[in-house]
């Protein structure tokens, strides 16, 4: 079920909005999440969900998948209270004499606070112009790559020379008949270890340089796509099932800077207790400032509980800022 009010409203699914989230349901508050991606996980699922993250509290290593699926499983214990809304952006978000209204792309909902928890912002993947972009983006053109075991047998392309293109490229060929790794420069920024890799497999084709001119399909669905060799007419036709675009994402706090938020550098000024300049919004993560910031997934983890006990006692003034030991609340 959903509810249209809720305890807290969490702008931003990344690591440190899921824990939150989690934590928020530790202290018995219900919790709305809202991220514009379409997967929850933020920055480290969507941009490297298979590279190994080394300065995670109780993990020699983890991949961004692996975070996501720790954090989603942790925060199933309060499921009955907390509301994912994924591909949905956060518009606007006014404080009223009782509560928050916030208006997104999809609803309007209302809260009695907020917390931001959106990385560097809201991120949108960086598109280049082609033809047939809009008509197959729906069903056949990727920003990211999710569900593998999808393209088991297929025929797919990966648009793109840095990190994000390697390593799309090399999970998709454990399970696609054939990838083409398509780049406009004979050169890549990609680390040479990953170039090396899909080099040595048999069925990666690193295409360069070529640049993408056409999607083509039947109007639904892509059937394949038209590169130009650069600084020449020399035109090449694939046949594809599907194409992955991978030049990364562009972030900004754009709605953000129109709530009325102290902003400095592209970061949210927030007090000793996250607070932002208007009560009961808060701010946590990389998307804040204060004196002696860090920004690391590490540092989130650590104001969320506190920003989470800073609204339990903003909203219910007679519960205590400090809560009890998880390990005196559960059995299992």
């Amino acid at each position: 079920m959903t509810v249209d009010k809720t305890d807290i409203l969490i702008v931003g699914a990344g690591p440190v909005g899921l824990f939150a989230a989690f934590y928020a349901g530790m202290r018995n508050l219900s919790v709305r999440v809202i991220d514009s991606l379409p997967e929850p996980g933020g920055q480290p699922k969507a941009l490297y969900p298979d590279k190994k993250i080394y300065d995670i509290p109780g993990f020699s290593k983890v991949t961004g998948t692996e975070l996501t699926h720790s954090l989603m499983g942790q925060l199933q214990r309060f499921a009955d209270t907390t509301f994912l809304h994924l591909d949905e952006k956060v518009i606007n978000v006014e404080k009223t004499a009782t509560a928050f209204d916030v208006q997104t792309s999809k609803a309007q909902y209302q809260a009695g606070a907020i917390i931001i928890a959106a990385g560097n912002g809201s991120f949108k993947p960086r598109k280049i112009q082609v033809d047939g972009l809009e008509t197959y983006e729906t069903n056949d053109i990727s920003y990211h790559v999710a569900n593998l075991n999808r393209f088991a047998g297929k025929n797919v392309a990966v648009l793109g020379g840095g990190d994000s293109a390697f390593d799309a490229a090399l999970g998709l060929a454990e399970y696609a008949h054939k990838v083409y790794l398509i780049h406009r420069r004979d050169r890549f920024r990609a680390h040479e270890y990953a170039v090396s890799q899909a080099q040595a497999k048999d069925n990666i084709e690193i295409l360069t340089p070529y640049i993408p001119k056409a999607f083509i399909g039947d109007g639904s669905r892509l059937t394949s796509l038209v590169l130009n060799k650069a600084r020449s007419d020399e035109m090449v036709t694939l046949a594809l099932d599907h194409v992955f675009m991978t030049y990364g994402f562009v972030s900004s706090l754009e709605d953000i800077k129109n709530w009325q938020l102290n902003i400095e550098n592209e970061s949210i000024i927030v007090n000793h207790n996250l607070q932002t300049n208007i009560e009961g919004m808060y701010a946590i993560g990389d998307i804040v400032t204060y004196p002696y910031k860090t920004k690391l997934i590490a540092v989130g983890f650590g104001e969320a509980p506190h920003v989470v006990n800073q609204v339990a006692h903003y909203l219910y003034p007679e519960r205590r800022v400090e809560p009890l030991h998880s390990t005196s609340m559960f059995d299992n």
